[in-house]
């Protein structure tokens, strides 16, 4: 039962940190697509463009949950803005609520450095999601080493065409001469046993044309109060390589699409309720009810509370340390 409830603790602080998947990636299957990176990128000069435009890609739908990237000499390749590169081109889940969707490039003996391109039902672009979202992050859990991004998908526009409908991913090839420094594996045990971490230098990983690549879509509307206590924000760096249109105008801004009216501030809530919330919240992530805890965060926070988050999430990590 104390397995059960640490494995049901640390999903839900995965999410709460940002929607992490609990796919265990099968790296040695795939070794040869991350092991030379030269051969990748002599594969890859000798490419040519599958199509002219966006709109001529081959669509696939993306489904809800997780799905496992191999982005290699099989897959297409395009004169990108910045080059050739091979790509994989999804359609985004349709009737779904808002999406939260991480990305995440595997690292072995190469790693691929991910660049995302989302569209609109009509091909343009609306946002380019690059160096500003995607960083190197070391293994941990069930994660590897890996260069992860999260992209927020604002779905309160249905039925409008510039809605955000498609996503390519790819590696911008000015990125293909650069290379990630990784955590060296001896310092990562050390600081998970809080010892003195070895003198040892951190291996340096070049950069490939080809990868794995890991992509997790949640649809938060239909995870069980996520989105009250997870709302990613993005901070995008926007680079068009077509004309502006009014959705990017509005992305640039911000992390919603289209702004909202402010809603009106819950009235303050009396102590007791308050306690009650709490006590209530802390004895469902007791009983491993996570799903309860979380649809409790979401009610308390309705009706006033400003801290029910943290009295969940704090109940989380002391179920952790048990």
């Amino acid at each position: 039962m104390k397995l059960v409830k640490m494995s049901i603790a640390a999903m839900v602080t995965a999410l709460l940190a940002g929607c992490s998947g609990n796919m265990v990636v099968p790296m040695q299957e795939h070794a040869s697509i991350l092991s030379n990176a030269d051969q990748a990128k002599q594969a890859l000069s000798q490419e040519t463009s599958c199509c002219a435009a966006f709109s001529e890609f081959n669509y696939v739908a993306l489904p809800v949950g997780d799905t496992l990237l191999t982005l290699d000499g099989k897959q297409p390749s395009f004169q990108f803005e910045e080059g050739m590169s091979y790509f994989a081109a999804y359609r985004l889940p349709a009737n779904t609520g808002n999406l939260a969707i991480k990305v995440a490039s595997q690292v072995s003996k190469t790693v691929l450095a991910p660049q995302v391109i989302m569209l609109d039902s009509q091909f343009k672009v609306t946002r380019v999601l690059g160096e500003s979202v995607f960083s190197y992050q070391p293994a941990h859990l069930l994660d590897n080493d890996r260069i992860e991004g999260k992209v927020f998908v604002d779905r309160s526009m249905p039925g409008n065409p510039a809605a955000e409908t498609y996503m390519i991913v790819y590696t911008p090839a000015d990125a293909l001469s650069g290379s990630t420094t990784i955590l060296h594996p001896a310092k990562a045990f050390a600081r998970a046993n809080n010892t003195v971490e070895p003198a040892v230098p951190d291996p340096v990983i070049p950069h490939s044309p080809w990868g794995l690549v890991q992509i997790v879509v949640t649809d938060m509307a239909k995870a069980q109060g996520i989105e009250a206590v997870f709302k990613p924000e993005y901070a995008d760096k926007v680079a068009m390589s077509q004309p502006a249109t009014t959705a990017t105008a509005a992305a640039v801004g911000g992390t919603a699409l289209v702004a909202t009216a402010p809603s009106k501030p819950a009235p303050a809530m009396l102590s007791e309720t308050e306690a009650f919330y709490h006590s209530q919240i802390e004895k469902a992530v007791k009983g491993g009810d996570i799903d309860k805890a979380m649809q409790l965060v979401n009610e308390a926070e309705r009706a006033g509370s400003t801290k029910a988050k943290s009295v969940f999430v704090d109940a989380v990590k002391r179920s952790q340390q048990k």
